[in-house]
């Protein structure tokens, strides 16, 4: 299903909507590499876990930010003592992972243990917003 393919009342009903059915079409046209290799875990009602394999990174190689609802983890691999491989098979090459958040979401913590980065996530309560009266003036 594509944004063309929805009636255009749709478009018409929803006001300020604009960057939603932007981001709606770019993850439509998104090719997400599958490197590194993730797993996406719901541990609790409020509790998400993100864990991506990155064997072969330390963490001053791999940079990890939360920004208007966007994670963006991205590495890099400092690659010193390449002329010493006789055989390259594993992989190493530069990557960048972006999971869209719910704006209630919150990372928590970030933990590189034996090749895996574990990120961990929070989902905070909605604030309740009360319905606002507009006053009319006349003139």
């Amino acid at each position: 299903m594509s944004l063309n393919s929805l009636p255009p009342l749709v478009f018409k009903s929803f006001i300020g909507f604009d960057e939603l059915f932007d981001e709606i079409s770019r993850i439509n046209h998104n090719k997400n590499s599958n490197y590194p290799a993730f797993d996406v875990i719901k541990t609790d009602e409020k509790k998400y876990e993100i864990n991506l394999a990155v064997a072969g990174f330390n963490e001053n190689e791999i940079e990890i930010v939360s920004m208007q609802n966007i994670l963006s983890i991205t590495g890099k691999k400092n690659q010193n003592n390449v002329h010493n491989i006789i055989h390259k098979g594993i992989a190493l090459r530069p990557f960048e992972k972006k999971f869209n958040l719910d704006p209630l979401m919150e990372v928590t913590e970030a933990i590189l243990s034996q090749g895996m980065l574990n990120i961990k996530l929070f989902k905070r309560d909605p604030v309740i917003i009360q319905p606002k009266k507009i006053e009319i003036k006349t003139t």
